[in-house]
């Protein structure tokens, strides 16, 4: 045998034998950490095991957490915004711009075939439905040329509820994990139920296989090999809920302690005294055989001889603002959020501070957005309608079957990023085009925007102020010779 191979089975090798040794502290087996033993699952098992509590937790916190609801709300509004739009790259300038007026003006409107949302629309629930149950499936719906529709193609949202997990089954020439048919180790169909689980009164439902090529499915992996997704909140759901019930323990204790201000006392009482009010001689309303004193807010009693007022205590919530705080922190860290954007707390925060925070979370954004979001959900929606559309004739592509991939390129373009300090943001962005590190075309498009568009509209606009014979500054097309 081979050295390595003897070393690998344990073998004493030139008298040392090498037995496991305690090198990492986080594998110690110690009193301090010997009740954290937990398992070894594998990618996929780690996720279905328990995806029914998460995923059931994670959508009851979206619905009445207002810190879980806001976290997924803020997220989706960043890394979506009003949608993330396609520009084709193709080479033929007139397939381009009429895929790009087709999408726009035509298919975008009506990709929906629940007939809801828009395309921008699907992209941003199907976001949020990643970030609140790990996943969402887009089936894609081929429809026939007299459907009525600008293309003979539509969208549809899944849940993740509608793939059973819980389908695996092991044969000769295939294979279904977790719902999801595998033939030589591909993806080549997924086992979906008509409709969800929970919306339906049909009793049992079978599921129905849809080929893979049919199926777009959005999730963000975290380990290589996972098949199904867990929520994105599952970090944050525990402390979140308990701080939300510890807010509204304490919310309680304050409301019911405002209604009592303190206590009138006397050093002897005959027994019928304290029936009646000693300033009206009313009956004292009584609670309990306890006399209570009505009095409006503000006013001060005159005291009988005898008898003292003693005042409760403040309120005794010392501290309570810090531990707000911490807490929140602890949420937004588990959720990816800044906390300032989590709680809208910006009491410490000065302009570099708030660069700083906002550059690193945009940062996390643009990473979902162009490992998962864009080539998952976006550029296969693309795919598909250039398909649809050409099949269709509403789009000229010569030699379509040999060229394809570069009639489907594309450039997304997500929603710029508002200045956060306009005129020192802008002022860089042009010295970085004037000294040769950017250009004009890059800088449209990091802000949504295309440079012909932008300079179709100038042209424009300085043809109508020439026409109108009004003079601007700015005008682009300004010469020497015009002064």
């Amino acid at each position: 045998m081979e050295f390595e191979t003897l070393k690998s089975r344990g073998f004493q090798i030139d008298g040392i034998p090498l037995t496991p040794q305690a090198n990492y502290d986080a594998a110690s087996t110690g009193p301090r950490l010997k009740s954290w033993a937990p398992g070894s699952a594998g990618p996929t098992r780690a996720v279905v095991s328990q995806l029914t509590a998460v995923r059931a937790r994670s959508r009851d916190a979206a619905r009445n957490n207002g810190w879980i609801s806001n976290g997924i709300g803020n997220w989706v509004g960043n890394e979506v915004g009003t949608g993330i739009k396609p520009r084709s790259k193709a080479k033929d300038k007139a397939f381009a711009a009429a895929a790009n007026k087709l999408w726009e003006e035509e298919f975008c409107p009506t990709a929906d075939f629940d007939g809801v949302l828009d395309a921008y629309g699907l992209m941003a629930l199907g976001v949020r439905s990643r970030k609140e149950a790990g996943e969402v499936f887009l089936k894609i719906h081929h429809l026939g040329l007299d459907s009525g529709m600008p293309l003979p193609i539509q969208f549809q949202l899944i849940e993740g509820d509608q793939v059973p997990h819980t389908l695996n089954e092991q044969r000769l020439d295939y294979e279904i994990v977790a719902g999801v048919e595998f033939r030589g180790g591909r993806r080549v169909a997924y086992w979906m139920l008509p409709r969800h689980p929970s919306d339906t009164s049909q009793g049992s439902i079978q599921p129905v296989r849809i080929p893979a090529s049919e199926v777009i499915h959005h999730f963000a992996p975290l380990r290589p090999g996972q098949v199904r997704g867990m929520a994105e909140t599952v970090q944050a759901l525990v402390k979140a809920r308990d701080f939300d019930e510890y807010d509204d323990a304490e919310l309680t204790r304050k409301k019911t302690r405002a209604d009592y201000t303190g206590v009138i006392k006397r050093q002897q009482y005959d027994e019928d005294e304290y029936k009646f009010d000693p300033f009206t001689g009313e009956p004292l309303e009584n609670e309990g055989g306890v006399g209570v004193v009505n009095m409006q807010p503000g006013s001060f009693p005159a005291l009988l001889p005898g008898e003292e007022i003693q005042l409760f205590d403040g309120d005794q919530g010392g501290g309570y603002g810090d531990f707000m705080r911490q807490q929140l922190m602890g949420v937004a860290a588990s959720l990816g959020i800044p906390y300032e954007l989590l709680s809208g707390d910006m009491r410490n925060v000065n302009d570099r501070i708030l660069r700083a925070l906002l550059n690193e979370y945009r940062r996390r954004i643009e990473q979902y957005q162009w490992l998962y979001t864009i080539p998952q959900l976006c550029q296969r929606m693309w795919t598909a309608f250039i398909d649809a559309a050409v099949l269709a004739g509403r789009l000229q592509a010569p030699d379509y079957a040999i060229r394809r991939g570069d009639y489907i390129a594309c450039d997304w373009r997500p929603q710029a990023w508002r200045y956060l300090h306009p005129v020192q943001d802008a002022q860089g962005e042009l010295m970085l085009i004037k000294g040769g590190l950017g250009s004009r075309a890059s800088a449209a498009a990091e802000r949504g925007y295309d440079v012909e568009e932008i300079d179709e509209q100038n042209a424009a606009d300085a043809q109508r102020a020439r026409e109108m014979g009004l003079e601007y500054s700015h005008d682009p097309v300004k010469t020497k010779d015009d002064e």
